[in-house]
C-alpha cells in the first residue's frame, strides 16, 4: 500500500494527488486562456469560458496553497544519486517557479478581475468578494503578468516535463517512476 506522506526516497499519494491535478488544472487553464482571448461575442461560449477559467483559477489557487502547506509538513525526497549539481540546481528553481506561479498567476487574475469591485463568480455557486479595487494601471499590470507569466510557466512546464523524461528515458533513472508509480 502507497504512503500518504513523502519518504526520504519517494512522493506520497498525497504529493502525487496534488501534483497531478495541479499540473491537469494549470495546462488546462493556459489552453483555454488562449482560447477564449479570440472567442467571438455571439459565441456561446463568449460567457461560459471566462467563468469556467476564473472558478477553476480559484480551484488551482487553493491546491497551490495546499501543496505549499503540504510541503512544509512533509519531507521531499532527496534528489537520486548520479544527478549533476547542474540538474540538481535547475530542478530547485524549477519547482519553485512551478509553486509561485500557481500562487501568482491566479492572484493576479483575480486582481484584474475583481478591480472595478466586483467578486468572482464560482461555478455560479458562489462569489468570491472583490477585497479592494484597484487603478487602471495596476489592473493593466496584472493582466500582463497573468499573460506573461501563463506563457513563462508553459515553457518551465515543458523543461520540467523534458527533464523527467531525459531521466526515464537516457537516464533510466527512478525520476519520474517516484512520481507515478505505486512503489
Amino acid at each position: 500500500m502507497m504512503a500518504l506522506r513523502n519518504s526520504s526516497t519517494q512522493f506520497g499519494l498525497i504529493t502525487k494527488f496534488l501534483h497531478w491535478l495541479i499540473a491537469i488544472h494549470m495546462i488546462g487553464l493556459i489552453i483555454v486562456g488562449w482560447w477564449m482571448i479570440d472567442l467571438g461575442y455571439y459565441s456561446t461560449w463568449y460567457y461560459w469560458a471566462p467563468l469556467l477559467h476564473k472558478a477553476f483559477g480559484i480551484i488551482v489557487f487553493l491546491l497551490g496553497v495546499a501543496l505549499l502547506i503540504w510541503r512544509s509538513i512533509t519531507p521531499h525526497p532527496k534528489a537520486l544519486e548520479g544527478h549533476a549539481s547542474h540538474e540538481k540546481i535547475a530542478s530547485k528553481i524549477a519547482h519553485w517557479i512551478l509553486l509561485a506561479s500557481v500562487i501568482t498567476i491566479p492572484i493576479s487574475g483575480y486582481i484584474f478581475t475583481t478591480s472595478k469591485g466586483d467578486g468572482v463568480d464560482i461555478f455560479l455557486v458562489m462569489t468570491l468578494p472583490a477585497l479592494f479595487t484597484v487603478s487602471d494601471t495596476v489592473r493593466d499590470i496584472a493582466i500582463d503578468f497573468h499573460i506573461y507569466a501563463s506563457y513563462g510557466l508553459l515553457a518551465v512546464i515543458a523543461a520540467h516535463a523534458g527533464g523527467a523524461l531525459k531521466h526515464h528515458y537516457v537516464d533510466r533513472d527512478e525520476t519520474l517512476k517516484r512520481m507515478i508509480t505505486s512503489g
